[in-house]
């Protein structure tokens, strides 16, 4: 039990979230503030964790609460490397491989291990996203659930009554944001234009399946020769971008029926669209699902100790 409570940090590269939880797991506060790893020094990081939690702490006394980091803070270049935890997983076996910490005030905190997969020859990782996809278990039903986290890194799960069978990873948002700001197909773009049929366009180039390399320079082709309107380039190479991971994320789990979706809305809504040109469903969850996850984890983390 977290009779005490709960503080739990989603600590990425380029954000940090942290919430205070109650015992029954309701997000009593929250604070977001800017401090990804991304634009720390390696001292920095213990520094960082005792100004955000320092009124939580004062406020809750003799009664320390459990206190859990996931992310890219357990990474290699973040506060204290953590293992990969393989595939399958769930939230006690990533709890068994937590890796303990006392902090220079003498504070007992748990670094949780990322996720690994190498099934069917894949070699894969994930950092902070599989708290979003436990987070979600309660609402995703029995069976065979798919989960997918769009972003710079999408993500890909496949879910079984609890336990994380695999994932995929995608360079989508990186691919997305390098091709349009560093080469030739960028400089003729409008970078805050966006066309809703310049995206459904780009969809119809994944659909027809002509390979995604040719199909990156066409964007390029497309507009110099008139079939493409210079103001719905960057929607057409998002559309490209998106469609293509779908279709690949379709074809790698044969996915039907349903999918989970957790993320920005503002991004969301492009998967939900893609996601109804096969047929899909789409769910969407908030984001927030990683607090819950990381009360799931925490959970287990309490039993172990």
């Amino acid at each position: 039990m977290l009779d005490k409570g709960l503080i739990a940090l989603d600590w990425g590269t380029t954000w940090l979230r942290a919430y205070r939880m109650s015992a029954e797991g309701e997000i009593l506060a929250s604070s977001q503030p800017q401090a990804g790893i991304g634009n720390l020094g390696t001292g920095d990081f213990e520094s960082i964790f005792a100004a955000v939690t320092k009124d939580w702490l004062e406020e809750a006394g003799d009664d320390a609460p459990v206190i859990v980091l996931s992310g890219m803070v357990t990474s290699r270049q973040g506060w204290i490397e953590s293992p990969y935890a393989p595939c399958p997983a769930d939230p006690r076996s990533l709890a068994a491989l937590a890796i303990p910490h006392e902090t220079k005030n003498g504070r007992k905190i748990w670094f949780s291990p990322g996720l690994s997969t190498t099934i069917d020859g894949k070699y894969d990782v994930i950092r902070g996203e599989e708290m979003q996809i436990l987070g979600a278990v309660d609402g995703l039903g029995t069976g065979r659930q798919f989960v997918c986290l769009p972003g710079t890194h999408s993500k890909w799960a496949v879910v079984e009554d609890g336990v994380i069978l695999d994932f995929r990873t995608y360079m989508t948002g990186e691919l997305f944001e390098a091709t349009r700001r560093h080469t030739i197909i960028g400089r003729m773009m409008e970078h805050d234009a966006w066309s809703d049929s310049g995206f459904d366009h780009g969809l119809d180039a994944a659909e027809a399946d002509r390979g995604l390399l040719g199909e990156l320079f066409a964007v390029r082709s497309r507009t110099l020769l008139n079939a493409l309107p210079v103001e719905e380039s960057g929607a057409f190479l998002s559309g490209l971008l998106i469609g293509s991971e779908v279709l690949e994320a379709q074809r790698l789990y044969e996915i039907g029926g349903e999918v989970c979706i957790i993320g920005n809305p503002a991004l969301t809504e492009l998967y939900v669209r893609t996601l109804s040109r096969h047929g899909i469903r789409s769910r969407q969850l908030a984001e927030t699902m990683a607090a819950q996850g990381m009360f799931r984890f925490a959970h287990s983390v309490r039993e172990r100790a």
